[in-house]
């Protein structure tokens, strides 16, 4: 091979190398929220992208190419080189950036849970002093403690669970996904559309949670699997959250006869009007799929605030998001 031949393969290899760093900046521009930067950045590695692969047809569009530049050729090299040791050294701290935005999400949310409780506390608490002043009969007082009773027994319910709902769904089930994921052997991806939170009321949001839960639960402790997924979509008819996985899978009827907390899962969808349906089968993995009507969602919606939010203001619809 001759110092032109070489020079041209080492031309090719960085002509690839900026084509690398520019798909590697495509992705961080998708992941980001100050993109301005990176366009900034992915416009510079384009252009010399674009130069170099413009080097590189030059012999088959010219009938008597330019002789290749040694020195050139190796600059450019080093030049693709550094960039994308630079971008994929970057990652790690831009993925801690990420994170910390995530986590300060969660934090916010908990805030929200904290204040919404604390308010539901005091509101009945008040009712209770008022119903005492005015001599309301005892059977009504006791109907009030034993309300904030259940209160108080739900939230603990769902603390112990690790169902922490505030105002967004996204954030609620990627935050309980993260914690089962610590006891799995395996990675489970979380993809929520954001609209989802739009269709569900706080009564549903927080059944779909414990669904969920039991659900991941059985695939990290029985299905052998290597990944999972939970994704949660919108469709014109329902709002739709599916966890599955790729493990070994089982017959449904034995594991219905079994337990494993199915007995839960049919019982908490029935509470929300939702259609909890199972697909499994030996070596082919598990598909568990909840589907909430969006007419049941708006009319649970309207249900669940008055219901459960009455004394903050009768008229008022509690949406998860």
């Amino acid at each position: 091979m001759d110092n032109e031949s070489f020079l041209f393969w080492v031309l090719l290899a960085t002509c690839l190398l900026h084509w690398l760093t520019v798909l590697l900046l495509l992705r961080r521009v998708c992941s980001t929220k100050n993109p301005l930067v990176w366009h900034l950045l992915n416009g510079a590695v384009g252009l010399l992208a674009i130069q170099k692969t413009y080097g590189v047809f030059i012999p088959y569009l010219e009938l008597n190419p330019p002789p290749l530049n040694g020195v050139s050729t190796w600059l450019g090299f080093g030049v693709a080189g550094l960039l994308l040791g630079g971008i994929v050294r970057m990652s790690p701290f831009l993925y801690l950036l990420q994170r910390n935005n995530e986590l300060l999400a969660v934090i916010e949310e908990r805030n929200v849970i904290i204040l919404q409780f604390h308010e539901r506390i005091a509101r009945a608490l008040q009712k209770i002093q008022m119903a005492l002043e005015v001599g309301r009969p005892t059977t009504f007082i006791v109907e009030q403690v034993a309300e904030m009773s259940e209160m108080l027994q739900v939230f603990l319910e769902n603390l112990k669970a690790g169902v922490l709902l505030g105002n967004k769904f996204e954030v609620a089930l990627k935050t309980l996904i993260e914690d089962l994921s610590r006891d799995a052997s395996f990675p489970i991806m979380v993809h929520v559309d954001p609209a989802c939170e739009d269709h569900l009321s706080r009564e549903q949001g927080a059944q779909l949670l414990h669904i969920v839960r039991e659900a991941v639960r059985n695939s990290v402790q029985y299905s052998h699997a290597n990944k999972g997924q939970v994704s949660a979509k919108t469709t014109p008819t329902d709002t739709v959250i599916e966890v599955s996985d790729n493990g070994k899978g089982f017959e449904v009827d034995l594991v219905r006869a079994q337990g494993h907390g199915l007995g839960n899962m049919v019982n908490r969808a029935k509470k929300i009007g939702a259609r909890l349906k199972i697909h499994s089968q030996p070596s082919k993995g598990t598909s568990v799929c909840i589907e909430v009507p969006l007419n049941e969602a708006l009319s649970e919606s309207s249900h669940s605030a008055s219901k459960v939010d009455s004394s903050l203001n009768p008229s008022k619809h509690v949406h998860v998001g």
